[in-house]
Formats: C-alpha cells, structure tokens, sequence
C-alpha cells in the first residue's frame, strides 16, 4: 500500500505538536470491528446487520486518549504504529470494556520525569509526603501533615467504607459486598469504571514517560501507579456512577455512557496529569537531553570521549 503525503507527514510530527492529553477524547470502546491504517488515517469497519457491506468510520487517533479494544476486534500492525506515534494508549479488553488483559504504552523521548519519579520513590519521607498529597485528593479534604501512611490508610479505609454504605443506601441496594468477581450489577459496573479509569490513568502516565508499575501508595504490581491516580476520582466519581447503573435497564452501557461524559466534564486526563507533575516537578533533574553518567555529575551524550 502506498500512503499519502498527509499520513507519512504524520509520523514526523514532533511531541510538542500533538493534541495535549487534557484536550483529547477520553476514551473510545470497540468491539467486533476491524481497526486499520488506510492512505489518509485510521479507520475502524465494522459489519452492518442484514446488509453485505461494512460501515467505515474514521478514528481521529491523534485526538483520543485511550483506544479500548473488546471481543471480536482486530488491529493491524500499521494502525497500531498510528496509535503510536499519536500517543493514543491502546488498552485490549472483554466485553464492555471489563476485564482489562492488557495495554499498549507509546514510548516518550524524555525520561526527565522518570528520573523525578525514581528520585521520590527511593526516598521513605518524599513517598510519604506524596501518600498525604493523594489521600488528600481522594477524600476531599486536607491532612494533617504529621500522618504517617499506617493512618492514612485506616482513615481512607473508613471514609471509603461508609462511602459505599451512603451510595447503597441513596440507591436502593440491599447487601453489597465489594467483589471483583461477583456478577452483581454494582460489581459489574464498578469493575468497568474502575478499569477505564486505570486506562485513563495509563495515558497520563504515558504523556509524561512514567512507569506505572512504580506507584506511591500501591506496590507489586505494573499498575501500581495507574490504582494511585484512578482512587482519587473512585469517591466522586465512579462509585456513585456505578450504584446509579444498578437501577438501568442496560447497567454496563449506562455506566460506560456517564462515565466517559463526566470525564469530559470534570477534565479528569488534565488533572491526572497535573497531579503527577506536582508529585515529581520538584524532582525534575537541572539539565534535559540525552547525558552520560560522570563522577562529578552528567556529561553531555553521543560523544566520543575515548583517549
């Protein structure tokens, strides 16, 4: 195949150039579809019932944030390259967007941030600090800074077990119980909130070059950083979503439907991105561009220092 002018300018267009994270579509769910690249740009073909022709939508990649892929959909090497280079993190999922298996993360030029990042997690008082910044987001209110994380996390754990009791309560649901794999309507909806909120939260790390798997509050797991970011907005956001979801006729496609407009309405991408600069900004080495480690500090890379 050859492409046109416009898609292989495409794949020169710097970082800097893109659609900022905070501006982009949160997310976008398909499934039974055929995802790829065609000479203009993406494309998803999907099926028409009782007709022998595929519809073909245009996927504008460089203005959405994260690509969920469900049952029965493919994508081709070209348009995952799009994705890519678009900064459009790719998530593969079950049905409705619940499990997550998997994602696709688009490589960064800097590691600036990644530095920032290991700096504070290798340090016991700059982890903490940060724990009291995102305890603080997540339930609302400022807290004492003399908290260590043993009694953050029990305050946490209170606050988000009477949060649950509230939202049944206001709701109509008789005997909840948080279960990851019960097929309730609540825990069905929860885990889909929750993992499209993980999926989010892999875009905003992917913006800035983090690694996941190095969370503050979370550990032993590649998501760890992902669970940090997603809990501040499960409070206010999903939970009360997917109690609403338990009285729909359709709870999962009313939970996925709310949830993608009140991310949109309450910019969660750009706040996910401007808490994870405020966490590691501090840290953010002096110099910037590709160094060499020296006994005195970097040096300056791609060069030949050979005697």
């Amino acid at each position: 195949m050859s492409y046109s002018d416009e898609a292989l300018i495409f794949q020169k267009i710097p970082v800097d150039h893109q659609v900022r994270l905070e501006d982009r579509v949160s997310y976008l769910y398909l499934e039974y579809s055929r995802i790829h690249q065609t000479r203009t740009g993406v494309v998803a073909s999907i099926e028409v019932e009782d007709e022998e022709r595929e519809k073909v939508i245009p996927l504008a990649v460089g203005g959405i944030a994260l690509l969920m892929l469900g049952p029965g959909t493919s994508i081709t090497h070209a348009a995952l390259a799009s994705c890519a280079r678009a900064g459009t993190t790719v998530l593969v999922t079950g049905g409705g967007g619940m499990p997550c298996y998997t994602h696709a993360t688009p490589l960064t030029t800097s590691s600036r941030w990644a530095i920032a990042q290991a700096r504070l997690i290798a340090d016991d008082e700059l982890t903490r600090r940060a724990a009291l910044t995102l305890y603080g987001k997540q339930l609302g209110k400022e807290l004492p800074d003399t908290l260590g994380i043993r009694q953050m996390r029990g305050i946490e754990g209170r606050i988000i077990r009477q949060r649950y009791r509230e939202l049944a309560l206001a709701n109509g649901v008789s005997g909840f119980r948080r279960d990851t794999k019960a097929e309730d309507p609540v825990n069905q909806a929860l885990n889909l909130v929750h993992g499209t909120l993980y999926g989010c939260a892999a875009s905003a790390c992917s913006a800035l070059g983090v690694n996941p798997a190095l969370g503050i509050i979370h550990r032993g797991d590649q998501r760890s950083l992902l669970f940090d970011l997603a809990d501040i907005y499960k409070p206010t956001l999903s939970m009360p979503i997917a109690f609403q979801a338990a009285n729909e006729a359709q709870p999962l496609e009313y939970a996925r439907k709310t949830l993608r407009q009140q991310l949109y309405k309450k910019r969660v991408l750009g706040e996910m991105l401007r808490t994870l600069m405020e966490l590691f900004t501090p840290l953010l080495p002096s110099t910037e561009g590709d160094r060499l480690i020296d006994d005195d500090g970097d040096v300056a890379g791609h060069k030949q220092y050979g005697r």
